[in-house]
């Protein structure tokens, strides 16, 4: 990744991939969390997200994290103190790619 895109990814996130297994009241359990290094912006605009369930609402937040690892949306994320709530349902992920490839990852919350 370029030098100057890294320098814009001031903030750090985590997720806890979904391990595939269940608590014995249904609650997901999650795997290990791997830190990202990525740029936290507010949504602009009524960008409408959708969640797993159908649901409908604006997105809050618009994160771009460096890595060119696929994220799962059903992880659970965790965002920097001072951001309420800490960790927001993700229900957008998108894949940017550039001339070489997958560039980064994109999130809406």
């Amino acid at each position: 990744m370029e030098t100057d895109f890294l320098e814009l990814m001031s903030d750090t996130i985590t997720i806890e991939p979904p391990s595939g297994t269940y608590t014995d009241r249904g609650q997901p359990t999650y795997g290990a969390a791997v830190s990202y290094a990525c740029r936290i912006e507010p949504a602009r605009g009524e960008h409408i997200i959708r969640g797993p369930s159908g649901e409908e609402r604006k997105a809050a937040w618009h994160l771009y994290v460096s890595t060119t690892t696929a994220l799962n949306a059903e992880g659970r994320l965790t965002l920097p103190s001072g951001f309420n709530p800490q960790q927001p349902p993700f229900y957008s992920v998108g894949r940017q790619a550039d001339e070489e490839g997958v560039h980064h990852y994109e999130l809406w919350v």
